[in-house]
């Protein structure tokens, strides 16, 4: 091993700690100017109308990505960060400004059926029932096998007094995935309408 001078080691300490602060300065500075902070956020609006209370629907249901918002509109046709943005605010119960967001995604992504499920359950939570319906009907026709949307289809259905719709939807759901996490609800559900 060689010998290093004192000279040396303080330079090579000087070295490590400098790069260090670097790393840590260009982090920081990084997080910071993405971060939001509350008062950047836009005034809460009232309360969007209220949702029956689901229970362990709405575990199954809500969106799994968390994706802090800024308060303006993202500046990108990315329909994948444009949806996360959105599940954030349908996280926080914010459905006008997450239906806003799946719409953009949507208009970018008329593939997206995951968009259209979680629009779907949105406008079902404002009180748009008919269209949440029909956001439903339509992501369904374009990808049947999507067990989740079968799922919140039910769901819509069931509440909006829809039986036979509902039952078709829970049991192609469970048709879908009897053993899967969103099979067993569908089949909860769908006892509980019987």
């Amino acid at each position: 091993m060689p010998k290093f001078s004192v000279l040396t080691w303080l330079v090579i300490i000087v070295a490590q700690v400098t790069y260090g602060l670097l790393v840590y300065a260009i982090t920081r500075s990084y997080y910071e100017d993405t971060s939001v902070t509350t008062s950047q956020l836009p005034a809460a609006s009232p309360e969007p109308a209220t949702h029956p209370q689901v229970g362990s629907f709405d575990a199954v249901m809500q969106p799994a990505v968390k994706f802090q918002p800024s308060s303006e509109a993202p500046a990108t046709d990315d329909p994948a960060l444009i949806a996360r943005l959105a599940d954030d605010y349908f996280m926080r119960k914010e459905y006008p400004q997450a239906i806003e967001l799946y719409e953009r995604a949507l208009r970018i992504n008329p593939d997206d059926v995951e968009s259209y499920n979680d629009l779907g359950l949105s406008l079902f939570y404002i009180g748009q029932s008919q269209r949440a319906v029909e956001v439903l009907q339509t992501g369904a026709s374009k990808q049947p096998d999507f067990q989740r949307i079968q799922l919140t289809l039910g769901f819509v259905q069931a509440q909006t007094g829809n039986k036979e719709a509902a039952f078709a939807a829970f049991n192609r759901a469970i048709e879908l995935g009897p053993e899967n996490t969103v099979g067993q609800e569908a089949r909860r559900m769908l006892n509980e309408i019987e």
